[in-house]
């Protein structure tokens, strides 16, 4: 059953069992999950079937450190969620991403991923992809005629991912909620903060409101916190009636080791020895075997100070040996010799590659994304390149995190404030990543490769951006002074509060959230079964 929140009586009060707050990929499998139970579930949304921007400007929020997209648009305040608008990529987490071979690293998970096998294999369906197999890549070469380079496997791997129609869980799992005799769906409720009892033990429903009306109480027997890597940690903050710094917050942990996957276009560029070589499954999806997949270059040992990445290649019918050439003139006149080695040979590709020089050159000297000059792709030809696109995991740090601000919503909530710090370790990372791509694609013959966006010093540099993937601000741990929750997803201290969704994730890996996100809430359903009894 579906409820508009606009047209309850002044003064109702809604009773659950279980309320889940958020409808997004985690609030819907929860929700999906329990339409059996046999218990009364209440999901809260604060939108509605559509985008409205009165509802999305409450996202609205500062970035306080390296710059990124603005926080409304980073995630869709409506039923469904993110969900509609994701590109579908899914990829499970590696086993080390959960067990690092550091038995101190603050990744550690206080689960192995054999402990969500079997809810990744469920998360398979619901995200409408593919067989479960990511780890054996031949019956999908086989079956799409593809072939893989033999790279060294202490420096290179291919990753397998599958992508999703993309699945929006919204319309997608809509008749399912709706016909359902014991989940009810309230849109337009805007969760304000969680009600507790006098010493904040015990969760005993939220307060919300519509954006027009007046606050109205949810009461329940437990709490389901699923609304995303940066609300779940405002909401925890903003219940500060009984604990001044927020539930669950006793250690400061709440909103700290915020994590996204920096993320740089066109890092560098791989001009092929051959036009058109045969890495068709790096360079484009491909359907097979009833979904489309498409393979990244990840790490192949692991190296100490160096985590998690994963190139892809986009496929280029041009290449610019300008910017190769002009690099190689200043260094030749730094050694004072004049006119340098090979400089007429230089400055000729120099000036063939006029427009793509001046553009690289403006976006250095200017800090832009985005240069003046016509760079575009021809559209027809060979393939004779490709541009190397690089996103690397990022590894927890407390400074980087969620605080509220001053500023206040239309609900009169404090904004949220985002300090997003990704540090030295990342861009080891994508250095090393990069250097290995290079090496290898030398080794076999394959090209030469020319990096051109290498992270240098203490600022990164203006093409890097996040994947608006909010991960960590509520991370896992069996130890409540280094996280918010269990390995159940329960908030410490607090004995019927849980949050799902990527906040309480230690680490972020390399692979995209939402097949993980998933596969946490199918086991927290089971959790919540154990729990109702």
């Amino acid at each position: 059953m579906f409820l508009d929140a606009r047209q309850l009586p002044a003064g109702t009060g809604l009773e659950t069992e279980l309320c889940i707050v958020g409808a997004g990929a985690a609030g819907i499998t929860l929700a999906h999950a329990l339409r059996d139970a046999g218990f009364r579930v209440l999901l809260l949304e604060s939108g509605g079937f559509e985008l409205e921007p009165e509802t999305q400007a409450l996202y609205e929020g500062e970035n306080r450190g390296v710059p990124d997209f603005d926080l409304d648009v980073c995630r869709l305040r409506m039923f469904g969620g993110s969900t509609n608008h994701w590109a579908g990529w899914c990829r499970p987490l590696e086993p080390t991403d959960f067990t690092p071979a550091n038995p101190g690293d603050p990744r550690a998970w206080p689960m192995s991923r054999a402990d969500l096998e079997p809810y990744y294999r469920r998360a398979q369906v619901l995200c409408e992809l593919g067989p479960y197999n990511y780890d054996d890549l031949t019956p999908w070469l086989t079956a799409g005629g593809l072939s893989v380079p033999s790279f060294d496997p202490r420096k290179l791997k291919t990753a397998l991912f599958q992508v999703s129609p993309p699945t929006h869980f919204g319309a997608t799992y809509h008749d399912a909620l709706e016909k359902s005799g014991n989940v009810t769906v309230c849109l337009h409720a805007n969760v304000l903060e969680v009600r507790t009892n006098e010493t904040s033990g015990q969760a005993l429903g939220v307060r919300a409101r519509t954006l027009d009306g007046p606050p109205f109480e949810v009461t329940a027997r437990i709490v389901v916190l699923a609304a995303g890597g940066l609300e779940n940690a405002r909401l925890l903050l903003l219940s500060n009636r009984v604990q001044p710094a927020g539930l669950g917050n006793g250690h400061d942990v709440v909103g700290r080791y915020f994590m996204d996957h920096p993320w740089i276009t066109g890092a560098g560029f791989a001009a092929f020895a051959t036009p058109a070589p045969d890495l068709r499954f790096y360079l484009d999806e491909t359907s097979v075997l009833g979904t489309s997949v498409f393979g990244a270059l990840t790490p192949g040992a692991a190296e100490p100070g160096i985590g998690g990445f994963r190139v892809v290649p986009r496929p280029s019918r041009r290449v610019v040996e300008g910017v190769d050439s002009l690099r190689a003139i200043g260094q030749g006149l730094g050694s004072a010799r004049l006119p340098p080695d090979g400089f007429w040979h230089h400055l000729g590709r120099v000036l063939a590659d006029f427009d793509a020089v001046a553009d690289a050159a403006y976006k250095t000297m200017f800090g832009a994304r985005k240069g003046p000059f016509d760079v575009s792709e021809p559209g027809s030809g060979p393939i004779v390149g490709a541009n190397l696109d690089i996103n690397v995991e990022q590894f927890p740090d407390p400074a980087s995190r969620v605080t509220l601000s001053h500023a206040r919503d239309a609900l009169g909530q404090n904004r949220i404030a985002l300090d997003w710090r990704p540090g030295e370790t990342e861009k080891r990372t994508i250095r090393r990543a990069l250097e290995l791509v290079a090496e290898e694609f030398g080794r076999l013959g394959l090209g030469r490769v020319r990096i051109s966006s290498m992270p240098e010093g203490a600022v990164w540099p203006s093409t890097v951006q996040g994947s608006r993937h909010h991960i960590g601000t509520t991370r896992m741990s069996d130890n409540p002074r280094t996280g918010v929750v269990d390995a159940n997803g329960r908030v410490h201290g607090v004995a019927n509060l849980y949050i799902a969704g990527s906040s309480v994730f230690p680490g972020s890996g390399f692979a995209n959230p939402t097949l993980t996100i998933v596969a946490l809430a199918l086991r927290l359903s089971e959790e919540l079964r154990r729990r109702m009894g």
